[in-house]
């Protein structure tokens, strides 16, 4: 069996010319350059999204915890500037605002915010008691942001009588 291989490779082989492989290679580095920088802003967009969503959830959560404590609470006193107490029945929590932070912490739990409070402002029950004057919240107020957008937040305790004449006529 003789095999002629003129026959079979008589046709010649082309390859691609400098050119073509030049503008191959432009076209190709055009491409992965444009990918790479929308993939670049796709990470920033998917970065900035966890941090609102975290922003969010965590302000939601203050919210929340605020509102209940509010509701449960008998007494609410401001201990120094940026601490607060709140006392239920057998339970005391106790709220401290920090620069970038706010504790929540009562008995063994403590839990973070990272919530920025500005602009705290107050309003105090008025108590005729001189241990209590200026240290019954009545009202908390004050503001955050988020990427230059501004949130604020409330917190509104209303006293039964029966508490207030209870701290009036405590020595």
């Amino acid at each position: 069996m003789n095999i002629n291989f003129k026959k079979i490779f008589k046709h010649k082989t082309k390859g691609l010319t400098l050119a073509e492989v030049l503008v191959t290679l432009a076209l190709t580095s055009i491409v992965i350059t444009l990918s790479y920088s929308t993939l670049n802003y796709t990470q920033k967009l998917f970065y900035n999204y966890k941090k609102q969503n975290q922003f969010i959830n965590e302000y939601t959560d203050f919210n929340k915890r605020m509102r209940y404590e509010s509701l449960k609470a008998n007494t609410i006193s401001m201990q120094s500037e940026n601490t607060f107490l709140i006392n239920r029945d057998s339970i005391q929590t106790s709220l401290q605002f920090f620069p970038k932070v706010i504790l929540m912490s009562r008995k063994d739990n403590c839990d973070t915010f990272h919530i920025e409070a500005k602009n705290i402002k107050m309003e105090y029950e008025i108590i005729n008691n001189p241990q209590w004057t200026n240290k019954l919240v009545k009202l908390l107020v004050f503001e955050t942001e988020f990427t230059k957008q501004k949130f604020n937040f409330i917190f509104h305790k209303i006293y039964d009588a029966s508490v207030k004449f209870e701290l009036d006529k405590e020595e």
